[in-house]
Formats: C-alpha cells, structure tokens, sequence
C-alpha cells in the first residue's frame, strides 16, 4: 500500500532534480533572509544525496492471480530459488525474509494511530517476502524489471533511500498558501515573524546541532528521488510542495518534546519525527 503523496510528504519524504542546480544551491534560495535571528543559523540542505535504494519482493500465496501468480503459492523450490538469484545479483548487498507474522507486526506499527484499518488486516492477508538493499539508486528499473518476471513473484516494490534520514531528526511543515494539501484552515502561508518564531524554537545552540530550510524545489527532489522516477518533476508542479525545517537535535532523544512544543506555533501545519510514516517503496515500472 502506497500512502497518499500528500501524507507522504509529510513525513519530510519529498521531491527531485528539475530547474534546480545542486541540492544546496536550491535550498540556499529564499535563506538568507532567514539568518537574521542571533544565535540562530539556517542553512540549506546539505548537498549529500544518498546512493543507494530498497526492494520489497513480494512471494505468491493461494488465490493470487497478479501477474505470474496464477492463484499459487510460491514453492518450497522456487522460493530457493529466488533467494539464490537475489544473493547473486551484482547490485544487491542485503538480503532479508520476512514471514507474514513479521509483516504483520510490522504494519500495526508503522499503522499503531489507525485503528479502523487495524482492525481490518490479519496475519492471512500478508504476504511473505524477500527485502534487501540496492549498491545504487540507478540499479532499480532493471533490477524491478528483472524481479517481478521471476517464478513465484506476486509483485516488487523499490524506492531510493530517503534524503533525510540520518541528517535531521525532526521536521517541520509550513503552513502552505490556500487551495494547497498544506493550507491551515482559515488563514494563508506562514508569515515571516512566524518563520522567525519557529526557527528561534528549533534552532537554539542547546537544541539543535544543524537547523535546515527546505523550499519547495528542493522538496520535489527529494520525492522524485525515494519514488525513483526522474520523470516525477512533470507530473506535479513545484507549487505543490511544502516548505519546511529540518532539524538535526544535539539529544534526539528529545524529538518528541521538541515536537510537540512546535506543534501548536503559527504558521506550523505538521511537527513529526523525520521518517515517520515515510512512503511504502513504489513500483517504478509505471514510469
């Protein structure tokens, strides 16, 4: 299941290359005016883009009948046979099984505040499957292509590693114009006094060790990145995105603390932590 690109985006899982020169070059446009706070510096994102990607390989059970399936279950021989070929490829560098347990378990927890669709998903709906990492974000077309074609293959997912994990540690999301997945209800975009409020919360010497603007063109590359489609730039305009903070805290054991203290801030439409509810891998074949 592939979340909706606006709750994507929310989770600070954003955008790709178009009209925009290096990642830093893009982020730097409109900051300046933003590093007048004392004691507080916003830079524009780092230009540090992650090489390689993720792969989801979904295994056939009874009653399937997407793609090769045929309504059957994959093999005890074809399943060995899989993995065999997975472990071989030259672009692969991890392999891992997931049983439908494990699945399960793994879908209330990134799913723990939706209840509704809890209640209705049980261990007999999840498939098994074989996930693992790709040397280079380059490698997922074929190596989608090369996958799915495989015997026992109900379908494969693949995304690129998501720009901001590991440099931030909380992001926030601006208030967007009206008419926008961004908009806050009854008013317009986040003023410039807002902005400066919220970067003087995040970016305290004592609360963060880096704070980040990320303006809109940058936002779609990041997106257009982790759904491995360097065709995404046409199907959605920059107006689209969100701007929004990167936070990387000096005790990121404080996230939660710091979020909700943002939360409440004119001009703020989400706090979360970075990566929470970050997009499923995407079927990059449907470029």
């Amino acid at each position: 299941m592939v979340p909706t690109v606006g709750r994507i985006l929310l989770a600070g899982v954003m955008a790709v290359a178009v009209a925009f020169g290096t990642a830093g070059a893009a982020g730097a446009a409109g900051t300046a005016d933003r590093q007048n706070q004392p004691g507080v510096q916003v830079l524009p994102p780092p230009d540090d883009w992650p090489e390689g990607g993720r792969f989801t390989v979904f295994l056939c059970k009874d009653g399937d009948s997407i793609n090769n399936c045929r309504e059957r279950a994959i093999t005890a021989e074809q399943e060995r046979a899989l993995e065999t070929r997975l472990r071989a490829m030259p672009e692969v560098t991890e392999v891992a099984f997931e049983s439908r347990e494990e699945a399960l378990a793994n879908f209330r927890k990134q799913n723990a505040g939706n209840k509704l669709l809890l209640s209705a998903v049980e261990v007999e709906g999840m498939s098994e499957s074989f996930q693992g990492r790709l040397r280079r974000w380059d490698d997922m077309p074929s190596f989608w292509s090369a996958a799915r074609k495989t015997a026992g293959v109900s379908n494969v997912f693949v995304s690129g590693d998501f720009f901001w994990e590991d440099k931030a540690d909380v992001t926030v999301t601006l208030c967007g114009p009206k008419k926008t997945d961004y908009a806050c209800k009854g008013r317009g975009p986040a003023t410039a006094k807002e902005r400066k409020a919220i970067e003087v919360r995040l970016g305290a010497p004592d609360e963060s060790l880096s704070l980040y603007f990320e303006n809109r063109a940058h936002a779609r590359r990041v997106f257009g990145y982790v759904f491995g489609t360097k065709t995404f730039s046409s199907r959605f305009p920059e107006s689209y995105f969100p701007e929004s903070y990167h936070a990387k805290l000096v005790d990121p054991g404080r996230a939660k603390t710091v979020i909700d203290a943002v939360k409440g801030m004119a001009g703020v439409y989400e706090a979360a932590m970075v990566g929470d509810g970050r997009s499923a891998p995407v079927n990059v074949g449907t470029r």
